[in-house]
């Protein structure tokens, strides 16, 4: 993804057309501020630390549910570590997960009590499965399109992070899942984490940083994020613009989904990191959805009559260039 300006700090092949300074440089610029896990979130998890017996896990679980006092703002988050244990525990004495499953068992399965689950506290944004289309690549492959001329859809991930709503809908994250992983230098896995996903990470951003009219303070605290799921393996990939008119890719460390007892801690690494995910994801929603403009008696007077001059200084990003398409060849090996 270098042609579209999103330099991904884990692809040795781009790094290494830079010095071991300008690589720390690129990677040790600070992106946005996360806020950390509640400690009632980090204390949940470490009673689990080491846990390989699942009747032992149950009943660490039966001793930590909640009663009748359970506050759903305040509890979510542990209310969800304790229900994705659980169902995962349930998996594993099953059995299945060592059986060829599809895709959508994994979905269904695995990932849905694992990441969907995370963003019941989160109203204002949703967890689109189904490969839907993106909104942000479709406004992005048409911003040429002309009258008579067909709509281009946009990117169809196998999940989308969507705010609610019937008016201007924005896209957070994305997701590509697969039911295999073979290894990071795989084709699909290439293809997903060097490009499709870094430009549709960039296409929701570009959006986002509009809707801010490219405000610095604004556009500073905002993020995407995404996931590639594989089998029972996880990297997560986060998208931002710490500087200039570059964006910076960061993946996470590859996770995988324990099908044993004895595996059971790795877990929570990924419940703690999906919980982390959910944070970027409201910080840039706070940054987006606090962006409106001053109001006083010229605006009210202005309102709806005139558009704001564009800004020719103004700094903006440019956007994603349209990866090219090799050439079919016939049956007797023409183009």
């Amino acid at each position: 993804a270098i042609h579209s300006f999103i330099l991904d700090i884990d692809d040795e092949v781009v790094m290494n057309h830079f010095s071991k300074e300008e690589m720390e440089e690129i990677d040790q610029t600070p992106g946005p501020v996360i806020p950390e896990l509640a400690e009632n979130v980090t204390d949940c998890l470490c009673k689990f630390v080491d846990k390989t017996n699942l009747n032992e896990i149950r009943k660490i679980i039966r001793e930590i549910s909640f009663d009748d006092k359970y506050n759903f703002e305040k509890d979510h988050d542990v209310d969800y570590i304790i229900f994705a244990i659980h169902a995962l525990v349930r998996e594993i004495e099953s059995g299945k997960l060592y059986n060829d499953n599809l895709e959508a068992w994994f979905n269904v399965h695995i990932w849905n009590f694992i990441f969907d689950q995370a963003f019941g506290n989160v109203k204002i944004i949703s967890v689109v499965r189904g490969e839907s289309s993106g909104i942000a690549s479709s406004i992005r492959k048409n911003k040429n399109r002309k009258l008579g001329t067909y709509r281009r859809m946009g990117h169809r991930g196998d999940w989308i992070l969507r705010s609610t709503g019937k008016g201007d809908n924005d896209e957070f994250g994305a997701g590509e899942a697969g039911k295999n992983w073979k290894d990071k230098y795989g084709t699909k896995f290439l293809k997903e984490a060097g490009l499709k996903l870094p430009k549709n990470l960039k296409d929701m951003m570009m959006k986002l940083m509009e809707k801010v009219k490219w405000n610095p303070a604004k556009y500073d605290k905002i993020q995407t994020v995404g996931i590639i799921h594989a089998g029972l393996l996880m990297v997560m990939l986060y998208l931002d613009n710490p500087k200039g008119y570059i964006c910076r890719i960061r993946r996470s460390e590859l996770m995988e989904v324990p099908d044993t007892p004895e595996k059971f801690s790795s877990i929570l690494t990924i419940l703690a990191s999906v919980l982390n995910l959910k944070s970027r994801i409201q910080e840039s929603f706070k940054a987006v959805i606090n962006s409106k403009e001053n109001q006083d008696k010229r605006s009210f007077i202005d309102a709806g009559l005139k558009k704001r001059k564009y800004n020719h200084d103004q700094h903006q990003l440019t956007i994603c260039i349209s990866t090219p398409e090799k050439k079919r060849k016939d049956n007797n090996g023409s183009n």
